[in-house]
């Protein structure tokens, strides 16, 4: 398996990553982009003092304007009209005051063939002698203007200053900015390492013995709201996980229980009976089918439990009366009347189709039944309830036993769990039906639940979707 690279080395590169765009960046705006940043600003100077030059030619504040419009910009300007005035406004000694009349009429010329106006941009030099300057760029907008019936032409000059001496400095001043950039980066990645690597680390310390089941809450962990969660999150694990473990020992105890007791029973039976031909009667015989049922009805419900949380099983939807199912269930129930003295009433509600799994919707109602029944108490009293709660049909199963403390209502549905059985017959269930329940019904996606009260009773309930072919009404 490759191995994963560690938070402290991918915050260092992450950071590191940073920090060379960041140079980059610096490096290609000051220094790449300089020179062509600096004369396209240069470029629309020129173009925006020739608009307001030309805006004051047409208010007649020709003279004025000129000058202004060159001093504010560091630019110089001309204005050639064909009366045979000419403005001129800036330092004397550029090039724009020296053109002879071919370089004039060039300009001209170029500005006629390019919708009356031209750009030109030109390196040269700058004057003559061993002083002169050489490579100077320059800038120069020639447009030809029709004002108040005059045409005129307007000129207008810009010297590109050399930014040679410029990007050297900057280019000196980028290493120091780079080295500094990287100190800082290291600093940075050192804090946030410990900051960030040690909480974690501590708890990935504490949870190396949580598949024992145990975790101690690691110290030091609260810097950061996320490590806290998560430091609280595996206490929380290491307490479902233990009472996983417990559970699982009650399922192993429970159901070695439940089926020592049916085994024990048909192995008596049938050795009395092999001893004993007397003995050999239906009533022995009933009782070894009924053990056997027993053994049959607790390893089905243990499949059933396996299949339905592996999604296993496929419900089959069909309509159906709801009212006359629960009738003909509730029949089944009808020996504990005779035999044990039990009371189960039932208020239904007659028409009610719905749309679910019909025989799955049984084993939901039959484990609510035996539920009731083995924790009815000595009240030995169910009430079954059927109603119409808008487009719901709601069923409920009420019994008046010892209740269920409600720290232990959530825990119900669980898996493994079983309530105490202090006060509860000695017919016992797996601790599985209910989980049973819950996986039926969350497949449904219908809502269900338990209400309860401690020497109360408990009444669980659930509800399937109305088909609405029938009108109900109660009865």
């Amino acid at each position: 398996m490759k191995r994963k690279i560690r938070l402290q080395t991918k915050i260092g590169i992450t950071l590191l990553i940073s920090a060379v765009a960041m140079v980059a960046l610096v490096y290609l705006f000051q220094i790449r982009l300089l020179e062509p940043m600096y004369e396209a600003n240069k470029i629309k100077t020129v173009r925006l003092a020739a608009d307001q030059i030309e805006q004051a030619m047409s208010d007649g504040t020709t003279a004025e304007e000129v000058y202004n419009v060159s001093m504010q910009n560091d630019l110089c300007v001309r204005v050639i009209s064909d009366s045979g005035e000419d403005y001129t406004a800036g330092n004397m000694g550029c090039k724009l005051y020296h053109m002879d009349s071919v370089q004039l009429l060039e300009q001209i010329y170029n500005a006629q063939v390019n919708d009356n106006e031209y750009l030109d941009t030109v390196t040269d030099n700058d004057g003559d002698g061993p002083d002169a300057v050489t490579g100077v760029r320059s800038i120069i907008l020639t447009r030809i203007l029709e004002v108040n019936g005059t045409q005129s032409v307007l000129m207008v000059y810009a010297n590109v200053t050399p930014v040679d001496a410029t990007v050297s400095t900057l280019k000196t001043q980028l290493w120091y900015v780079a080295l500094i950039i990287a100190a800082l980066m290291v600093a940075v990645t050192v804090y946030m390492t410990k900051f960030i690597a040690r909480p974690l680390n501590r708890i990935t310390a504490a949870a190396k013995t949580l598949p024992e089941g145990r975790y101690e809450e690691a110290t030091g962990t609260n810097e950061y709201a996320e490590a806290q969660d998560l430091n609280q999150t595996l206490a929380q694990a290491a307490v479902d996980i233990q009472k996983a473990d417990k559970a699982k020992r009650d399922l192993i105890g429970n159901v070695s229980h439940d089926l020592r007791t049916p085994l024990t029973m048909i192995s008596g039976y049938a050795e009395l009976m092999q001893d004993f031909p007397d003995q050999n009667n239906q009533e022995n015989l009933q009782t070894i089918i009924d053990e056997s049922h027993r053994l049959t009805v607790l390893v089905n419900d243990l499949l059933d439990l396996s299949k339905l949380q592996g999604s296993q099983i496929e419900l089959k939807y069909s309509d159906f009366d709801l009212d006359r199912m629960l009738q003909d269930e509730l029949r089944k129930y009808e020996v504990y009347v005779a035999k044990e003295g039990f009371q189960i009433t039932y208020q239904g509600c007659e028409g009610l189709q719905v749309h679910a799994d019909e025989e799955r919707i049984k084993q939901v109602f039959n484990n609510f039944m035996t539920n009731a029944i083995n924790y009815s108490g000595k009240a030995r009293q169910i009430e079954v309830r059927l109603s119409r709660e808008g487009q719901m049909a709601h069923v409920e199963v009420q019994d008046h036993g010892e209740g269920i403390p409600e720290d232990k209502l959530k825990d119900i549905w669980d898996r493994y769990y079983k309530v105490d059985t202090t006060h509860v017959r000695a017919v016992q269930g797996s601790g599985i039906g209910l989980s049973i329940v819950k996986e039926i019904l969350s497949l449904h996606q219908v809502p269900y639940g338990v209400r309860s009260k401690v020497n109360e009773g408990s009444t669980f309930w659930f509800e399937l979707p109305l088909t609405g072919q029938k009108e109900a009404g109660s009865k």
